[in-house]
């Protein structure tokens, strides 16, 4: 039998998606434990699970360990027999750009990473630039995958700035020329043929470290992304907070003086690099990393760090969660700026991370898979 490409309209039924969703959820389930989750009858379980099998969508799952969870509903005495999604049935590319790097993952419908790739970007560049690079990238990664053009489920790009995630636009976004007012989503299906969902990029990866990373069990979760600028986001029960469809919380621009300097013009790495050369008159991030302890980080950047600590204390007086995840490119400025939320923040589960291409794209993945799984519940 020819496998079909996996497509979101040839499973017509919300119950056969529902089925689906569930084990791609689950890595593997069992018959019977669908419907224990679902309340759907077990002959409609049994024939939804003979049809996503014929179509080569769900394969049994010889290699499955039977334990106690995974019995749990079976006959006494009867071995289950468990079912996973064939991971040859679609495909997802996620994308992660800033005014620095660019990173492309592919993941198969086993969610498992197959391919990933990341690229330095020249200086300045102007938007016409990066989507080149990201176009390549794309196209190599499609290529090097052996996906063909019908197993392409979407593509997740995850870009700084605002955006508008029903049009793929970018709303706002001044450090890369051209960038704002663009329109991401028809750029890239007008070049791949395949649906394309835009978020920004502090949002995605907050959304994977909710669901994926070390922010994973925590209800709600505010993150801040420090990389060129300074990012934010809000994730609530898994829901990534956004108004209306626009990407909120672009936090760096905010004000720490009246009509004066904004936040990321004293928190971002370029504005912490600028005084770590001035005091120690090291020459890049590596250098500084490499040449300078803990404490001399800490003894120099006093004053970014209280301004960080204030800007902490006006979010979580406005949004109160349960978690803080702090994201930097850079091991000591993640440290650094993760020691400041826990003093500031003691109360609150804090995390901080060294950002990550890989999980950001993976972000990026799921918000294809999302896509695909809508009106499944």
């Amino acid at each position: 039998m020819v496998r079909q490409p996996l497509r979101s309209n040839d499973i017509r039924e919300t119950n056969e998606k529902l089925v689906l969703n569930l084990i791609f959820q689950h890595q593997r389930l069992s018959q019977s434990q669908v419907v224990q989750q679902t309340g759907l009858k077990a002959p409609t379980v049994y024939r939804i699970f003979a049809k996503l099998e014929a179509e080569q969508l769900i394969q049994h799952c010889e290699s499955c360990a039977e334990d106690d969870a995974g019995a749990a509903g079976e006959r006494k005495g009867r071995r289950p027999s468990f079912f996973s999604v064939n991971p040859d049935s679609g495909y997802a590319v996620g994308v992660d750009f800033s005014i620095q790097t660019a990173s492309v993952i592919v993941v198969n419908f086993r969610n498992d990473v197959i391919y990933h790739t990341t690229r330095e970007l020249d200086p300045a560049p102007h938007c016409d630039h990066i989507l080149e690079a990201i176009d390549d990238m794309i196209r190599t990664a499609i290529s090097e995958s052996r996906i063909s053009a019908g197993e392409l489920l979407g593509i997740g790009v995850a870009s700084p700035g605002m955006i508008d995630t029903v049009t793929g636009v970018v709303l706002e976004y001044e450090r890369i020329e051209g960038l704002a007012g663009f329109n991401l989503k028809a750029h890239f299906e007008d070049r791949f043929g395949a649906p394309v969902l835009v978020h920004n990029n502090a949002s995605v990866v907050a959304s994977s470290s909710y669901h994926y990373g070390d922010a994973r069990g925590q209800d709600s979760l505010l993150a801040v992304l420090v990389r060129s600028g300074v990012g934010g986001a809000l994730v609530n029960q898994g829901k990534i907070f956004l108004n209306g469809h626009s990407t909120v919380l672009e936090v760096g621009r905010t004000e720490i003086e009246p009509g004066g300097r904004s936040l990321e013009s004293v928190v971002s790495e370029r504005a912490v690099l600028e005084v770590l050369q001035e005091r120690f008159g090291v020459g890049t991030w590596d250098e500084a990393e490499a040449r300078l302890s803990p404490q001399e980080f800490a003894d120099a950047l006093e004053f970014p760090q209280a301004v960080f600590a204030a800007a902490l204390r006006n979010l979580d007086h406005l949004f109160h969660t349960k978690a803080v995840l702090i994201i930097a490119r850079y091991a000591s400025l993640a440290r650094l700026l993760g020691d400041v939320a826990r003093r500031t923040l003691p109360e609150r589960h804090v995390i901080s991370i060294v950002y990550d291409p890989v999980q950001a794209c993976y972000g990026a993945t799921d918000l294809v898979f999302q896509q695909f799984f809508q009106g499944a519940s």
